[in-house]
């Protein structure tokens, strides 16, 4: 088994001229097709030699006083006032796929740190990397082009697919499956218990947490997030989902296909989630629930009921958007309301007074 002894280096962009990168994005030039690119930037930041994009109205008039050599612009776009440009159907999407272009993952090179410690039976897919300190378990199954960065640590019996990306401490607890292009960053722990506990004679027992969990294809995970293991069966993340950084998905939590889990959102036990729904930042979902396709829910909602049909969802409990909205305008008028009544109660005592006389 090959070794090397200090990690690959970070590689400079390759410039590229305005022409190659328009090829490249199935995109129109506008202006000097010979315009050498260095790099990409924000609108705000570009530079010299730089690609920036501008989606819409308001970033193409600010694109017309950025430094930048180049914009992305959209596809109705047919001139820049002298600048120099790509136009394209969607240009987040183009900038997106430029980066990839110039910032292209590193790929594997088969190699395997002095220090990574390698259980029996392991079997690796060349080219695998295995980088410093990592501990791979026994009978741990890595597929070809998959990166496993320092200081991760894999358990017996895992499935890995390939050209995933396992980042710097990221701990994979025993049998868990993960599929092809699947990336998770650093210090996300995947398959430890689930939170299951039966109350018995004044203390709480342990429920043994014997499932696994399943990670589809091309599902990304953010740094310090928690996936955890059945109870019984297995937690499923579905092929093409993102998870954000902080997110806690409970034991036995089935998630769907493409779904958006944004930082802090936390997935109580056995939640089912449709395919192509959306979670806003710290939004929860109570155990046991299920929410159907294209669901949205805004941020710091807590979801309270199952919601089996495609909407937006806001507030606390989560109810659906518009009516939150009229909920919430009511509460701002009940101040004058309650001046109103506190009026008319002083009204009615001084009628019922002139009565009494």
């Amino acid at each position: 088994m090959p070794f090397f002894g200090t990690m690959p280096e970070t590689r400079s962009p390759m410039p590229q001229t305005l022409e190659q990168i328009a090829q490249y994005l199935k995109g129109r030039v506008i202006g000097d097709g010979t315009l050498l690119i260095q790099d990409l930037n924000s609108i705000d930041a570009a530079r010299e030699g730089e690609l920036t994009f501008a989606e819409d109205a308001v970033r193409l008039e600010q694109a017309k006083h950025t430094k930048a050599s180049a914009v992305i612009v959209s596809s109705n776009v047919t001139d820049l006032g002298g600048r120099s440009g790509i136009s394209v159907p969607n240009p987040k999407l183009a900038f997106a796929l430029a980066l990839d272009l110039f910032h292209p993952v590193p790929s594997a090179q088969g190699l395997v740190h002095p220090s990574a410690v390698m259980g029996r039976d392991v079997q690796l897919d060349q080219p695998v990397d295995i980088r410093a300190y990592a501990v791979i378990g026994n009978r741990v199954k890595i597929g070809r082009g998959t990166i496993i960065e320092p200081g991760a640590c894999i358990g017996d019996d895992v499935t890995i697919g390939e050209r995933c990306l396992l980042g710097p401490n990221v701990v994979i607890y025993h049998h868990t499956i993960i599929g092809h292009r699947v990336s998770i960053h650093a210090g996300s722990v995947i398959g430890g218990d689930g939170f299951g506990y039966v109350f018995n004679e004044d203390r709480y027992v342990k429920v043994p947490q014997v499932g696994n969990v399943v990670i589809e294809d091309d599902v990304e995970i953010g740094c310090n997030s928690c996936v955890d293991r059945a109870t019984v069966g297995s937690t499923l993340i579905q092929r093409g989902t993102k998870l954000d950084n902080h997110v806690q998905v409970a034991h036995n939590n089935r998630i769907g296909q493409h779904v958006i889990l944004a930082g802090q959102v936390g997935l109580a036990g056995s939640v089912t989630i449709g395919d192509y729904s959306m979670l806003g930042g710290k939004a929860g979902v109570i155990d046991h629930l299920t929410l159907g396709q294209r669901v949205q829910v805004g941020a710091a909602s807590i979801v309270t009921k199952d919601t089996p049909m495609a909407g937006i969802l806001w507030g606390y409990p989560a109810r659906p958007v518009q009516r939150t909205k009229e909920q919430m305008a009511s509460v701002s008028r009940l101040p004058g309301l309650l001046r109103t009544v506190a009026d008319l109660v002083k009204r009615i005592a001084r009628l019922e007074e002139q009565l009494k006389r």
